[in-house]
């Protein structure tokens, strides 16, 4: 059995390439078509030397010879005159013999795989030379039936010689013509193939860009309204400031409006992480990971209430990792954030969970609180852009919609587990890279 490949290579050799693959299913057919060709002609050759027939021996040898000609023609890229030649040959060869040997040898039948070959072996580009190579099958059986033209002078004619000759021609007629059939099913099979896989691609794209036209339109109405708001809010304070003397409430009203422009960073600050996550490629870079946790931890300490929660890390203080720590800090910082900013007031003792678990090739991160939870009905749309869960809530309702963007672009997968009044569980799980031959620290 011939290893994969060498086939190929018999018959195009090793340093043709072809770039269209229907070209290139067509050349080898060709290619194949010719070693019948020699085969049949060069076996006759043999077959009628060995039983003393000698009227055809040197037409014989010269299809043989023309056919293995078409072969190297071919080989050598010259791809439209082997079809042209082997055409002419094979039709000549069939109509030369059809007129001194019996019809009971079937000799007739090479015209059909010469038909069938005249469509295969040219494309819808080369159609006209299809339609002649077609006509010349035609022609020639016509002429066979209608003249007795002969240039072979028979001088052996017995019954069990044509009963061989008849095998021989089935055999020959029916391996071309297998042949060329299974080349039209292969590439009709491709086709339909190759059209599914394009319909599905176009059918994917489609659904991909209805949800960020969504997205987008939801995304502009929601970021002229948040951005607004606070605006709005600055312009009122600072209306009522004009017309107040009282010094204490003018301080008042400067922290209210800090903490509406603070309001207004952050919400530039997720607008400028989703633009981010969106347009630059995964970085690989070394992650110190306990060190990552505690800078996020220590920025969080501004936080409101944060003095309230009791922090569980438990994150091996060697554990390293290569990924895109910008990407990772995205995602830790929101959820950590999060858990902070929806404690439950009610419980003495607020806890925040934050571990990091190495596995092969992901790093498991648990995000645990004991906080207000999230209602079975909202904890689906969670993830949903400007989509707020709770009565409490505060900010753009950008940041878990940024979280899943976020992991899904590191290849990872988030999931979520929580209960009213028991607090939620955020796990995610993140491949890690093989360190790069130049790490950037972080």
């Amino acid at each position: 059995m011939l290893p994969p490949g060498s086939l190929r290579t018999i018959i195009l050799g090793k340093r043709n390439f072809i770039l269209s693959h229907s070209e290139y299913k067509r050349a080898l057919l060709t290619g194949q078509l010719c070693i019948i060709a020699f085969s049949v002609c060069f076996g006759y050759f043999l077959f009628d030397f060995y039983n003393g027939v000698p009227h055809g021996l040197a037409y014989e040898l010269g299809g043989a010879f023309l056919a293995l000609a078409c072969f190297f023609l071919n080989r050598a890229t010259y791809y439209t005159v082997a079809k042209i030649v082997l055409g002419v040959v094979v039709n000549s060869m069939v109509l030369l013999f059809s007129q001194v040997e019996p019809e009971s040898t079937g000799l007739h039948m090479y015209y059909i795989p010469c038909a069938l070959g005249a469509i295969a072996a040219f494309g819808y580009e080369e159609r006209i030379k299809s339609l002649f190579m077609l006509l010349l099958p035609v022609t020639f059986f016509i002429i066979s039936q209608t003249t007795h033209f002969t240039i072979i002078e028979k001088t052996h004619h017995y019954s069990e010689y044509d009963k061989a000759n008849l095998i021989i021609n089935f055999a020959g007629v029916l391996t071309a013509s297998v042949l060329i059939i299974y080349y039209l099913i292969s590439v009709n099979y491709r086709s339909e193939k190759s059209l599914r896989e394009n319909e599905k691609q176009i059918r994917d794209k489609n659904t991909e860009l209805t949800r960020l036209n969504t997205e987008l339109d939801q995304f502009v109405y929601s970021t002229a309204h948040d951005l607004m708001a606070p605006l709005s809010s600055v312009r009122g304070l600072i209306n009522l400031s004009r017309v107040t003397t009282d010094a204490a409430e003018v301080r008042q009203l400067i922290e209210l409006m800090d903490g509406r422009v603070d309001d207004l960073q952050k919400f530039i600050r997720d607008i400028t992480d989703y633009s981010r996550n969106t347009r630059l490629e995964v970085q690989k870079k070394k992650v110190m990971v306990s060190k990552l946790i505690r800078t996020i931890l220590e920025i969080l300490r501004a936080h409101p209430h944060s003095e309230k929660v009791k922090v569980d890390l438990d994150v091996p203080a060697d554990l390293v990792i290569y990924s895109d720590p910008s990407r990772l800090q995205i995602v830790l910082s929101n959820l950590i954030a999060n858990a902070i900013k929806y404690m439950d007031p009610g419980k003495s003792a607020p806890v925040l969970k934050v571990s990091a678990t190495l596995r092969e090739s992901h790093i498991k991160f648990i995000i645990q609180d004991n906080g207000l939870g999230i209602p079975p009905d909202h904890i689906q749309r969670i993830w949903d852009m400007f989509y707020q869960a709770n009565e409490k809530s505060e900010g753009s309702g950008l940041g878990l919609y940024i979280v899943r963007q976020t992991v899904e672009k590191l290849r990872g997968t988030i999931l979520v587990a929580s209960e009213m009044g028991l607090g939620s569980t955020f796990t995610v799980i993140i491949p890690v890279y093989n360190a790069p031959d130049t790490i950037q620290n972080n």
